[in-house]
């Protein structure tokens, strides 16, 4: 591909500005993760061609791949005017308006696509699976799940063909999580489909057949992810890949895109500390074949579910012990990953119900998380626009996870604290925060009025944010992780309401292994309690947050998740050695 784009280039060099080379160079520099310099050639291309649909939608994929959602769709609709019933153009147009929210505009293109193509797999798995990302009530959640099973039903009775879904569908079932039910049979479903569609994802590995590990080498041990860098899965899991005793384990980071560690710290420090950093293609098939080559004897995927590459890798016998686990915490639904690991103080009873793979519950803690620092002066409140007399209240989660149910929460705190001011912030995407306050709006009038979404903050302003909190609200349904630390590690008391879910369990978990069980509520209404006392009352916040301080070390730089999977990979290994 490097190649290819050298070729584009020299020839462009004594052709210029010739539009079928433009475009053919900027899909090389798309499929090389350079977006960037794709956008650049593609959109000079586009002022001069402004009629040319195929350099305008790749214009537009250009754009999502750098996460200009909003731009690329401005250019998939300048495309569809020219070329009305192109499908390719169709489908990316609906995935980036899915991706915007816009969930009723997708549906209408889909179902024009679909009307013009009803044998095309790839556009009839996007509708199927398409879901909104900030739900209007709790109705709509009900009525859009009863739409996905339904559409699958109908897929499932036909036969359907699809070459590397990570591509042609270019999306997971990520949403599905944030409405609040047992998904075991939906993402089983879905899984199930793909391998009826397209039985190359059943792929097995040659090291993996028969299997036999070598006498006297240490476990190859392969965690595969798109976002171990500076993100909430590289804080999370950092502690535990680094803790790993490296005369048992040769650590494998296979990390899916390009290479960032000259402006990524955490990406920096990670290389710095395994035996092979690989910088692994986001094509799924070439990744695959990396990934293989290197033999790992065990893949633990930290965020199945988050993006499509590791999703559809997970499919693949690519390694004879592959696990999932709480990066997104919910079951994947494909058969060859083995285990989901999880801990005791984060599943309800019969969790395993909600899982396809054999769940592994650990007691102890969870992550070896190293906490951040803070500054030792923080900005006023003036420096956010705040009133300093009110009582703020900041809920510093993802928009998705803003379940229609914590709307009346939300309105009964501003209800009992008159001076109380709720905070949120900005989404991956700005339509997100438009979507919910038109919820917001109909809702409550308070909410319209005491209510502000910031724009999205630096790290120092994130942090100089949460220490002005007077309290940190934690989402119902589907709680904090990373989030949730960071605000303990300042001292901070998040409120948490436990749900039925992994996903609704995190922060309480953290609260029990604190032996802090009081500050867990069960009630919306215990909440609202909590919340407003804690904001109102400044002698009974103190108080609360002093016992946090006092009990970091239970939470913070705990190794004991480190032993705990050390046992497991050992003991599970075996066992894929008996099997054979």
């Amino acid at each position: 591909m490097e190649t290819a784009v050298e070729v584009y280039k020299q020839f462009l060099s004594v052709v210029p500005g010739q539009p079928d080379a433009i475009n053919n160079m900027g899909v090389c520099l798309i499929e090389l993760d350079r977006s960037n310099e794709a956008i650049k050639i593609l959109s000079d291309a586009v002022d001069i061609y402004s009629r040319d649909h195929e350099l305008l939608n790749n214009l537009g994929n250009a754009l999502q791949k750098s996460k200009r959602i909003e731009d690329a769709v401005a250019r998939f609709h300048s495309a569809l005017d020219l070329q009305p019933n192109n499908i390719t153009i169709l489908l990316n147009l609906s995935r980036n308006l899915l991706r915007l929210g816009e969930y009723d505009r997708a549906l209408s293109y889909l179902e024009k696509a679909r009307d013009l193509s009803p044998e095309n797999a790839n556009v009839a798995m996007v509708d199927t699976l398409a879901l909104p990302v900030v739900y209007n009530s709790a109705e709509e959640i009900v009525t859009a799940r009863e739409r996905l099973t339904s559409k699958l039903a109908e897929m499932e009775n036909q036969t359907w063909k699809i070459v590397d879904p990570a591509t042609t569908v270019g999306q997971t079932n990520f949403f599905l999580a944030y409405q609040g039910a047992n998904d075991k049979d939906i993402q089983s479903r879905v899984a199930a489909l793909y391998l009826k569609s397209c039985p190359d994802l059943a792929f097995v590995a040659d090291h993996c057949r028969p299997y036999k590990r070598g006498v006297g080498r240490r476990i190859k041990l392969g965690f595969v992810s798109a976002f171990l860098g500076k993100h909430t899965i590289g804080k999370l899991f950092q502690g535990l890949i680094n803790g790993l005793d490296r005369n048992q384990f040769e650590i494998i980071v296979f990390h899916l895109g390009p290479d960032r560690r000259l402006e990524d710290k955490y990406l920096a420090s990670l290389s710095d500390h395994v035996d092979h950093f690989l910088c692994v293609s986001s094509r799924y098939l070439q990744a695959r074949m990396t990934i293989s080559e290197m033999e790992p004897d065990i893949i633990y995927y930290t965020d199945i579910g988050m993006e499509p590459v590791s999703y559809f890798l997970a499919f693949n016998r690519l390694a004879p012990v592959q696990c999932a686990c709480w990066g997104h915490p919910v079951t994947t639904g494909i058969p060859n990953v083995d285990y989901f690991i999880s801990w005791q103080i984060h599943e309800p009873k019969a969790a395993s119900q909600h899982y396809s793979e054999e769940l592994i519950l650990f007691s102890g803690f969870c992550t070896n998380y190293h906490p951040p620092s803070f500054a030792s002066s923080i900005k006023g409140r003036e420096a956010f626009g705040f009133n300093p007399d009110v009582n703020l209240y900041v809920c510093p989660q993802s928009l998705f996870k803003f379940h229609p149910m914590f709307d009346d929460m939300l309105v009964d705190i501003l209800r009992q604290d008159k001076k109380a001011e709720i905070i949120l912030l900005d989404g991956q995407q700005s339509n997100w925060g438009r979507l919910l306050k038109n919820r917001f709006s109909r809702s409550s009038v308070e909410l319209t009025k005491r209510l502000s979404i910031l724009p999205r903050l630096s790290s120092n302003d994130y942090f100089h944010l949460i220490k002005l909190a007077d309290v940190i609200l934690d989402t119902p349904i589907f709680c904090g992780g990373n989030t949730s630390f960071e605000a303990l590690a300042a001292g901070k008391v998040v409120v948490t309401l436990p749900g039925q879910y992994m996903r609704g369990l995190f922060t309480s978990g953290i609260y029990i292994q604190l032996g802090l069980e009081d500050l867990i509520p069960n009630t919306p209404a215990g909440y609202v309690e909590l919340a407003v006392l804690l904001a109102t009352n400044a002698k009974e916040r103190i108080k609360q947050e002093k016992r946090i301080k006092a009990r970091w070390t239970l939470i913070f730089n705990n190794k004991e998740t480190v032993f705990s999977h050390e046992e497991f990979f050992s003991e599970a290994l075996a066992a894929a050695e008996t099997k054979i």
